[in-house]
């Protein structure tokens, strides 16, 4: 064979050798890419969560509110803290008169020194007073001496004793008329003061709650249009959302005749109206039913009572009763309210992560030994990028439609791949 003959097959061998190591690696590698990147593929466990099934309305406060209206014209002064809970009887507010009342005060100033000092005389009286039964004991002593003089016919004791029971009849006058004038001076004196205070007073008014309740110097001026009687009245069409004009009555300082200075609201019950879009959304509820609802953007769950269902065409309005946390939203009138229709627990798991296989749907999952499995899962509902699924029964079985017996559904403890794109079942990764 000659040499370039050789030279020739030995660069055939070669370039086989090339082509066949080369194939040999390529398909190592497109092996080897899947395992990689499902490998490095983001996983993440399950969540226990609760989905709950909302309907949002529009709310309408109804409370009992006893709004409380000047008498006079002049100068407020508030006593209470605002969304205090107060009893019956204590001050919460006072109106002073325009009036200068400086110089009545002066005079009663004066009056109450005079009465003090007269007071003063009387007890000084009574101790004279004492002196007058001393004195008309000695009277009728002396009575009965000249009595006997006069029988003994004894002219100078007769004289005697007749000058004695003058002095005493003189002393015992002055002492009656100084008495008496003390009396009809303090009688006259507090009389007059009395008059003074009484217009003192009329100058200053004072308000006292009149029950128990939470005191509020705001008024949004629908204290009495929404009012917790006839319940049926509050229908779709007459609750027309408006905006507020909150007056806060801490801010004024003149007041007039007439305008509201404070409301007392009755924390025992309170109600909320709640606009339905559509009745079908609450198909089931009655008269007498408890529901659960949240208001605005707070989290606790309040209590109520279905009191009235008011239909309108295919709208309507839920009105309910409340007897708690009236204290947190005491100052609100149109809240957006929530009403909560169902709650239900599962695991929460991210939507994109679920798959169909073989028209079931599931996740793939990586178990203890590496391995790459598909768990099915029933879905019980979703909320925004996320889907509450069955948790299964005591031993994490489910029944999928279709199939005899329970399969296993996904635990706590499964970590489940996000993206599947390159994710096999019966992969073994590292």
């Amino acid at each position: 064979m000659s040499y370039e003959k050789r030279e020739k097959n030995r660069r055939k061998r070669r370039v086989f050798r090339t082509a066949t190591i080369s194939f040999v690696l390529i398909y190592l590698i497109f092996r080897a890419v899947p395992s990689l990147l499902a490998s490095n593929a983001k996983t993440i466990l399950p969540e226990k969560g609760t989905l709950i099934e909302k309907l949002s309305t529009q709310g309408f406060v109804i409370k009992n509110e006893t709004v409380v209206r000047s008498t006079s014209n002049g100068d407020l002064q508030t006593s209470s803290t605002e969304g205090q809970r107060l009893s019956a009887g204590v001050e919460v507010a006072s109106v002073n008169s325009l009036n200068d009342t400086s110089s009545l005060k002066e005079e009663l100033s004066q009056l109450e020194e005079s009465i003090s000092a007269l007071e003063k005389s009387e007890i000084e009286t009574k101790i004279i007073l004492n002196e007058k039964e001393k004195i008309i004991e000695m009277k009728d002593s002396l009575v009965n001496e000249l009595q006997n003089a006069i029988a003994a016919g004894n002219f100078d004791e007769i004289y005697l004793l007749k000058s004695q029971l003058s002095l005493y009849d003189e002393k015992n006058k002055d002492i009656s008329f100084s008495n008496t004038l003390v009396g009809q001076s303090i009688e006259n004196l507090k009389s007059k003061r009395d008059s003074i205070n009484s217009e003192i007073k009329s100058n200053n008014i004072k308000y006292y709650s009149s029950h128990g309740g939470i005191i509020s110097y705001v008024l949004d001026g629908y204290e009495e249009n929404y009012l917790p009687k006839d319940f049926e009245n509050y229908t779709y069409d007459k609750l027309v959302l408006k905006e507020l004009k909150d007056v806060d009555i801490k801010t004024k300082s003149a007041i007039t005749v007439g305008e509201p200075i404070y409301k007392i609201i009755d924390n025992f019950e309170w109600y909320i109206a709640m606009k339905i879009e559509d009745l079908k959304q609450i198909e089931g509820f009655e008269v007498g039913n408890n529901i659960k609802i949240t208001l605005e953007k707070d989290k606790h769950e309040l209590k109520a009572k279905i009191v009235s269902i008011n239909p309108s065409d295919k709208k309507g309005v839920v009105v309910v009763r409340l007897n708690t946390m009236l204290h947190d939203f005491y100052n609100i009138r149109f809240p957006k309210v929530d009403i909560i229709k169902s709650k239900k627990e599962g695991y929460k798991i991210p939507t994109k992560s679920i798959v169909d296989k073989d028209s079931i749907k599931g996740v793939y999952i990586k178990d203890k030994s590496g391995i790459v499995k598909f768990r099915p899962i029933i879905i019980i509902g979703e909320d925004d990028n996320y889907t509450y699924v069955d948790t299964g029964d005591n031993s994490g079985n489910i029944t999928i439609e279709g199939e005899k017996q329970p399969v296993k559904t996904i635990t706590l403890f499964d970590e489940i791949f996000l993206n599947t794109i390159n994710i096999k079942e019966g992969q073994i990764l590292n």
